[in-house]
């Protein structure tokens, strides 16, 4: 996602309202990668890897569930 201009944005609580209007006021658009990812060309998991501990569970690349849009179904690991 592209278009905001500047960021991040402050967390002060004077800036709320400032902070607020010039996202609004922002033209967000999809980058070629976000394209990318959406029309199946590109792997998003290959460019933002996983590796972490999550409630006991080691969560990585290689374990992830994917979507199949043909099926409309989970293809496991």
């Amino acid at each position: 996602m592209s278009g905001l201009g500047e960021g991040p944005f402050p967390w002060e609580a004077d800036n709320l309202r400032a902070r607020h209007e010039r996202y609004v006021r922002s033209r967000l658009s999809l980058t070629r990668f976000g394209e990318a990812v959406l029309n199946g060309t590109e792997d998003f998991s290959r460019h933002n890897p996983i590796h972490r501990w999550w409630g006991g569970t080691e969560l990585i690349n290689d374990r992830r569930w994917r979507w199949d849009p043909a099926n409309h179904a989970l293809i496991a690991p």
